[in-house]
């Protein structure tokens, strides 16, 4: 079995899996340290539990790939975890880098190598998965919303976020955007 074969067959495998375990990002990766995945998972659960979701829900995906994904997770809300997280917009946004990071590791072959500076247009630098000196081969801005309504619905911050990373298209790299809505759930996940 050839290299490209044997990489194919990998993300095949991983996209016929319809479950995300939420508590994959507890692993870490190599531009996000453990504790900020953490605050990441903890901000994701929080904000489906306040959308009264529970474990092994189905969770909508459009773009790229269309599907149904069952969320798996470790519910432990209590009174400390939702004094912590009462900012919602600041919790939404942590809540949407977890669910988006494992769409990017699920259904692409790159994996979050570094936070951007403000002011990129994008939020993460993205390398090939199975490099071992990672380098930027692609770009992510994420978005999060906590109910969609028809001012604020997915398609239209998609195409927000889309125009956002218009200034950085002269690095001629891929750019995913990813919407993720959590009073469905669902996300918009799709390349530009």
């Amino acid at each position: 079995m050839t290299i490209i074969h044997k990489f194919a067959s990998i993300i095949e495998h991983k996209i016929m899996d319809k479950s995300i375990n939420l508590t994959d990002i507890k692993r870490g990766f190599p531009g996000i340290s453990l504790t900020a995945c953490n605050n990441y998972y903890e901000a994701c659960m929080v904000c489906l539990h306040r959308n009264q979701h529970k474990s092994k829900i189905k969770f909508e995906l459009k773009g790229d790939i269309d599907d149904k994904i069952t969320l798996n997770w470790e519910n432990y809300f209590d009174d400390q975890i939702d004094r912590t997280w009462q900012d919602q917009i600041y919790c939404t946004d942590h809540g949407a880098v977890c669910l988006s990071v494992l769409l990017v590791k699920k259904y692409t072959n790159y994996t979050i190598i570094q936070r951007a500076r403000i002011g990129t247009g994008f939020d993460y630098w993205l390398g090939k998965e199975n490099e071992v000196l990672f380098q930027s081969s692609a770009r992510l801005e994420i978005s999060g919303i906590f109910k969609e309504s028809e001012q604020n619905s997915v398609n239209r911050r998609f195409n927000i976020k889309r125009r956002q990373t218009d200034k950085s298209d002269n690095l001629r790299l891929p750019v995913y955007i990813s919407i993720i809505e959590f009073s469905t759930p669902k996300a918009l996940f799709a390349k530009k």
